[in-house]
């Protein structure tokens, strides 16, 4: 089976990545990305080729793909164009969905013909995400494994942690996706920026010795550079996500705050105390969390949180065999 795959944000890319190494003996895979983008990125740590982002149709005239998996995300959106081949040309396609939010803004909702963009299947990693993703009526939610996931944990649990008692605070561009989505940086009534002062001002609640903050990789930290002028007696140290290895960080750390991004429930599962952390109720906590570890407040933070965390992930969606098959009988059927 010829299988092709388009990517572009860093989410999706990791997930896509993980499974193609996963069943790379499978498949014949060929996957078209921007070479400068996280997918390119990812690929050549990974040294799986690639092919740059070009015409679809010439590219998928040259390889004649059975089946199309295709990131989603807020950033480019490069894979809108292979999208629209394939449902010309009757070729299956999957978005993977890589989060819990933003499922439908992901394909253009609420502009209209938004509907054009999504695939024939959504393939998502856990319960709540296809319970999500069901709710939302995309096109037949399948559960995959999420083989990011899995490894990321299982290397880390190898690791030999050496605390160096910072909060680490993990940025998400806040600002940026709420005016690409809904034209307005401050749609959720907060951004990484404002939420980074509260942080500051509440700093001594945490009980640690300074402030770690990883940079998504879409930032360049220069916001958060002017908001730290004011708190020169705090001890800041700002790393790039391409640099600094993500599950390294999180063991080191004494905490762990962010919104709703995904290291925050990879941090969570290692057994590490974190804080999703959303100063408005204009915005739903998403991650699956326990309650307590979800605030909208930092000026009470009981002591209990600054413990370890208790969370487990059961295995969840079905093999490479299943799924090939499952999409085969919907190709049959249409």
């Amino acid at each position: 089976m010829t299988i092709s795959v388009v990517s572009h944000d860093a989410g999706s890319s990791e997930i896509l990545c993980a499974l193609i190494r996963e069943y790379f003996d499978l498949a014949s895979w060929h996957i078209f990305a921007l070479p400068q983008s996280p997918m390119g990125r990812l690929c050549e740590r990974y040294t799986l080729p690639f092919t740059p982002i070009g015409d679809p149709e010439q590219q998928f005239r040259a390889i004649q793909p059975d089946l199309l998996l295709f990131g989603t995300g807020w950033q480019e959106k490069i894979e809108r164009p292979y999208v629209r081949f394939c449902k010309e040309h009757a070729i299956m396609s999957v978005a993977f969905l890589d989060h819990w939010s933003n499922y439908r803004e992901r394909f253009g909702f609420p502009e209209g013909g938004w509907e054009e963009n999504l695939g024939d299947f959504t393939a998502v990693s856990d319960q709540k995400a296809l319970s999500l993703a069901e709710a939302f009526n995309l096109p037949n939610p399948v559960g995959f494994q999420n083989f990011y996931l899995r490894d990321t944990i299982a290397q880390a649990r190898q690791k030999e942690p050496h605390s160096n008692n910072n909060l680490l605070f993990l940025s998400e561009p806040t600002d940026a996706v709420a005016l690409r989505t809904y034209g307005d940086k401050n749609y959720w009534g907060f951004t990484q920026y404002s939420a980074l002062e509260e942080i500051l001002k509440n700093f001594h609640r945490f009980e640690c010795a300074g402030l770690t903050i990883r940079l998504h990789p879409s930032d360049n930290g220069s916001g958060y550079k002017k908001i730290l002028k004011a708190y020169p007696h705090i001890r800041v140290q700002i790393n790039d996500a391409a640099v600094c290895e993500l599950s390294d960080q999180l063991l080191s750390a004494k905490m762990i705050i962010g919104f709703d991004t995904m290291a925050l429930y990879i941090a969570a599962l290692l057994g590490r105390p974190v804080l999703s952390y959303l100063p408005s109720k204009n915005r739903e906590f998403l991650l699956p969390l326990p309650n307590d570890r979800q605030v909208r407040s930092l000026l009470k933070i009981p002591p209990k949180l600054l413990t370890a965390s208790t969370l487990s992930s059961d295995d969840f969606g079905m093999d490479f065999a299943l799924f090939i098959k499952t999409i085969v009988v919907k190709e049959r059927n249409v």
